[in-house]
């Protein structure tokens, strides 16, 4: 079991000078436009025993509403977080590598890789043998999704989380990568390219290098399909769930603006999945039981053991998970929110292609 100090964290945690003060660049990576000095904690619950989130707060753009978390984590700890943290047993977010996929696809029409690869298919030509690259896979139901919906596509995935490789390969038939970059010597290029919620897990210095290396790896006729938390700062900054472990927060315009300075042509963007609630719809939506929860009892559950908040998360996504079937259940026939866009909804989804 891989553990870290909080000296080993701190030592690798890129603190900047007055950091408490919130040193930042003046101007938004963006939009290029004055960043305010205001800053929001950082909805921090979770995984804090590790420490490495302590010391955030999050700044955003009054302009196009970029967000993003300051001071900056090293790459060193963001990597080993990712790699031996996140999933790990002990995480409030745990995943076992080693367990198999259940056969059969179930009803697939309220799963969200179904909507994304299908809004893909109406902006490319996917032939056989076409690749399908999935940047941070998470548990891999994209896969099983791809080989549904897509005709023999080739599949290949990248995440850092041990035992994934592994995971992929033996349930889905995956190639995996460490990176990029490695995908892009292997010769490949994708024909869909989907980055679904994890974007906002890389670090704001990342996003040059990172759409750097997504131009040569999506062939020339590709989409490139991103789906984000919808956290617009302007709007949000008393309504928004949990942070960890993001380190970006998009609004709409800002996420168009970036792909576009990018040299991406923005086919489709708009905001997906539930409606916002007001703060005061909040306190009796059952969609944000685990956020209200958490914020409420933050100092109590922050002292548990990890094992124990597990459990606590666990649980809530018990319930959550069977409010939802309840609503699939009887609302068949109308359309689910994964396939719902406009408004002030809490994602966003947008594809894109090379100019």
């Amino acid at each position: 079991m891989f553990h870290t100090t909080q000296a080993q964290i701190e030592e690798s945690i890129m603190i900047q000078p007055n950091s408490n003060q919130g040193t930042i660049n003046p101007h938004c990576s963006i939009c290029s436009q004055p960043i305010s000095g205001k800053s929001h904690p950082y909805n921090d619950i979770g995984l804090t025993d590790y420490g490495i989130f302590n010391h955030l707060r999050v700044y955003h753009c009054n302009y196009c509403g970029f967000g993003f978390s300051a001071p900056e984590l090293s790459e060193k700890t963001v990597n080993l977080f990712y790699e031996k943290q996140y999933r790990a047993k002990n995480s409030t977010f745990y995943f076992n590598f080693n367990e198999s996929i259940p056969e059969g696809l179930g009803d697939i029409r309220s799963d969200r890789s179904f909507a994304q690869i299908m809004l893909a298919r109406a902006y490319c030509e996917f032939d056989a043998e076409d690749i399908f690259l999935d940047i941070g896979p998470g548990r891999g139901g994209s896969f099983k999704l791809a080989k549904a919906l897509l005709q023999r596509p080739q599949l290949y995935g990248i995440e850092f989380s041990q035992g994934a490789k592994e995971f992929y390969l033996r349930n889905f038939g995956v190639v995996s990568h460490q990176s990029i970059d490695e995908f892009i010597k292997s010769g490949k290029q994708a024909k869909i390219l989907l980055m679904s919620h994890s974007l906002e897990h890389y670090r704001l210095s990342e996003l040059t290098n990172l759409f750097s290396a997504l131009t040569p790896a999506l062939a020339k006729n590709g989409v490139l399909v991103i789906e984000v938390p919808h956290v617009d700062l302007r709007i949000h900054s008393e309504v928004r769930g949990v942070d960890t472990p993001h380190f970006l927060f998009f609004s709409k315009q800002s996420l168009s603006l970036m792909l576009e300075k990018c040299g991406f042509d923005v086919l489709f963007i708009d905001t997906c999945g539930d409606e916002f609630k007001t703060v005061g719809e909040q306190a009796f939506s059952a969609n944000s039981l685990s956020s209200k929860m958490k914020n409420y009892l933050k100092p109590f559950y922050n002292k548990l053991h990890p094992r124990h908040q597990n459990l606590f998360r666990t649980f809530v996504r018990m319930i959550q998970k069977t409010i939802s079937f309840r609503f699939v259940s009887q609302n068949e026939m109308k359309v689910l929110p994964v396939h719902s866009y406009g408004g002030n909804r809490d994602c966003l989804r947008l594809v894109a292609k090379k100019k």
